[in-house]
């Protein structure tokens, strides 16, 4: 009997992973590089949403929303033309556009508030004196419910704004200001108007132009006699 012996294979020695040199001189270099670029697209983020919020202001949506689309677009040119490095892997680069995204809505919206700038208008609050004190006047519908029960109505008009207010001038459209309102004068944030009582089921819109900080305002309340 023949008996065939198989011949073992020799063993590879070759190692199946390879560590690559770590140089450390590189490694530093490349996360300071990625370091700068951070720091520059956070302060781009930081501009453009300042610029953003002030485009939006101006009535000029549609180039406030382009601005950042451009700049999401066109970031890694950006940095390749100031001389930045560029991040190579995918995570560093969608890492940088949210840098980016994120800082430039946050400082669109602290652009598009106080201190920085006043998006709303003065609101006014209408009291009435009744028992030798100020109440509020109630509501029906948005009308402001006035007695007819005396001749002339003690009334006052509390303005709430972040800047102070100025009342201009006070209107009733279509009517003569002078034959309803006796008088009327403003004391700090305070509007106080003396009136004379309308007939029952009178609607008197009563017009205020208001201006703060170089801004005017129109605000309405209507009176109604009951």
């Amino acid at each position: 009997m023949n008996i065939t012996r198989k011949m073992a294979k020799p063993k590879n020695d070759a190692p199946i992973f390879v560590e690559p040199e770590f140089n450390e001189k590189t490694y530093i270099r490349e996360e300071r590089d990625r370091a700068k670029s951070t720091i520059l697209v956070f302060l781009l983020g930081i501009g453009s949403g300042l610029l953003e919020g002030f485009l939006q202001l101006e009535g000029l949506y549609y180039l406030s929303a382009l601005l950042l689309l451009f700049l999401m677009y066109a970031l890694f040119r950006l940095l390749k033309m100031m001389g930045l490095r560029v991040p190579e892997r995918n995570s560093h680069k969608f890492y940088m556009i949210m840098v980016l995204l994120l800082t430039s809505i946050l400082f669109w919206s602290v652009a598009l508030n106080p201190p920085l700038s006043v998006n709303t208008s003065p609101s006014l609050s209408l009291e009435i004196m009744e028992g030798g004190k100020y109440i509020s006047v109630g509501q029906s519908n948005g009308e402001f419910i006035l007695p007819v029960n005396q001749s002339v109505l003690n009334l006052r008009d509390q303005i709430y704004f972040v800047q102070n207010v100025t009342v201009l001038s006070i209107s009733i459209p279509g009517s003569s200001v002078s034959g309803i309102i006796k008088n009327s004068h403003q004391f700090g944030n305070t509007e106080y108007i003396n009136m004379t009582t309308q007939p029952v089921d009178t609607l008197i819109p009563l017009a205020f132009y208001l201006e703060s900080g170089g801004r005017y305002f129109n605000e309405t309340q209507t009176l109604y006699f009951k």
